[in-house]
């Protein structure tokens, strides 16, 4: 399984990537006559209908519904068939709507008109505006802004941050802390680095982004664009490298390769391991696992972002940032205008902030959650996003091309279970990447 998470729901399914949408900009509905008709909005979260109050605020006597739906590809799918959907969805769930096929079907409007209209808090400025950068790349369907992706994820690696203060531990700022740090651990009887070995992207995602630290944005865009050679990157080779010493070393903590991820979570919120990659989903997963009996009061759970190999770092901050849960518009909602205008008070500060605060998720919102007042495992993902800026890193190959990344991430399984050398791992994904390029069978995109 290449990712259990529901964290790629919007990540581009059969989505081109061809830079910023282009056109005349729209403004955004700014009559009445979108509060002069119902509203509809079904979501997989709860989250996907604060912006109901906002809407009613400034349409007083509108009909807004809001109904959250987990498994949305069974209850949606059949009335956009029929011509009758829903006007917004905000697509999470364990089944969710195949949104490139929707597209496909002209089901899905342009989203150009939230994004050049005014912002719902600040007349003078755009929506676009206060955006995260990046952010908007994961909505983007032949160049269309179709989705935007809501909630924005945060990958890195996860502490406890009473174990490092009880041990006199200091968070890692570069490789070779890192591995000196996974030494100590591994002295004080603790596995350093836990994973689930039953889903090895979570090591994938980790080579990646090391690699992307290194050799900066033009590592990961060539693995998209299935470019010769893009496995072979250098500093690609000194990730995966970098990784391969940890196993050497015995700092991959024993069973990791036997463990799913609740097994390798609850291993490492036992305190039985120093540190744990993976998303910040990590908390709201775990509060929601059999009552969240996992998370010790005392854990402090704390992430911190993966250290560069060396002081030559093209992105010392660069983090490994997702756009996920994505909202739509049905272009045959009976209320698309009003649809659009519910997107727009999504994006405001003050409804963002109402979904960190309440639902424990960061959102695209630029700033939307500085300042407030969370736990800390939100507030160092929050810190982490803010201080990357515009060195977020992002792919997309493992949305475009999921057969493909899922040969890599088991190349990658084989490859810490001591099974092929590092020119091995680099080869076999490459001479699959160049047998996808020239099946014409399989569509191709390009990331510009």
């Amino acid at each position: 399984m290449l990712k259990r998470r529901t964290v790629l729901q919007g990540a581009l399914a059969g989505a081109v990537l061809s830079g910023c949408s282009t056109g005349t900009p729209v403004s955004a509905p700014t009559t009445a006559s979108p509060g002069a008709l119902p509203l509809e909005v079904v979501a997989g979260a709860e989250y996907g209908g604060f912006a109901a109050a906002a809407y009613r605020k400034k349409y007083p006597g509108a009909t807004v519904s809001s109904a959250v739906v987990a498994q949305l590809r069974d209850k949606v799918l059949p009335r956009f068939q029929a011509g009758g959907p829903p006007d917004v969805v905000l697509n999470v769930g364990d089944k969710t709507l195949d949104v490139g096929r929707l597209v496909a079907q002209g089901q899905v409007a342009d989203l150009r008109a939230v994004l050049d209209g005014p912002a719902w808090d600040n007349p003078k400025a755009k929506v676009a505006d206060a955006i995260l950068p990046g952010m908007l790349d994961f909505g983007r369907y032949d160049g269309t802004q179709r989705t935007i992706n809501y909630v924005a994820t945060v990958y890195g690696l996860w502490y406890s941050a009473t174990l490092f203060q009880r041990h006199g531990w200091d968070v890692p700022r570069t490789w070779p802390e890192l591995v000196a740090l996974g030494t100590e651990m591994k002295g004080a009887g603790l596995g350093a680095l836990v994973h689930p070995g039953t889903h090895p992207y979570y090591l994938l995602e980790l080579i990646l982004t090391l690699a992307a630290k290194t050799g900066g944005h033009d590592v990961v865009k060539r693995i998209d664009n299935l470019e010769d050679d893009a496995w072979r990157d250098s500093s690609l080779v000194r990730a995966i490298s970098a990784i391969g010493e940890l196993v050497k070393r015995g700092l991959i903590a024993p069973g990791s390769a036997k463990y799913d991820h609740i097994a390798a979570q609850k291993r490492f919120l036992a305190s039985k391991a120093g540190m744990l990659p993976c998303g910040n989903w990590l908390e709201n997963e775990m509060l929601g696992y059999q009552g969240g009996t996992f998370i010790p009061k005392t854990f402090a759970l704390t992430m911190f972002g993966v250290p560069a190999l060396d002081g030559s770092a093209a992105l010392p901050r660069g983090l490994h940032v997702a756009a996920t849960s994505p909202y739509l518009v049905a272009e045959k909602g009976k209320n698309k205008a009003g649809g659009l205008e519910f997107l727009r008070a999504a994006l405001s500060t003050d409804v963002a902030a109402q979904v960190t605060t309440e639902a424990n998720q960061l959102t695209i919102v630029r700033g939307a959650a500085d300042g407030l007042e969370v736990g800390t495992a939100l507030r160092s993902a929050r810190d982490l996003l803010g201080a990357a800026g515009d060195q977020a890193i992002t792919w997309y190959f493992d949305s475009w091309y999921p057969a493909f990344a899922t040969t890599a991430a088991e190349a990658t399984a084989e490859f810490l279970a001591g099974g092929v050398p590092v020119s091995d791992w680099t080869g076999r994904i490459q001479a699959t990447a160049d047998e996808l390029k020239k099946d014409k069978a399989v569509t191709k995109y390009h990331r510009a």
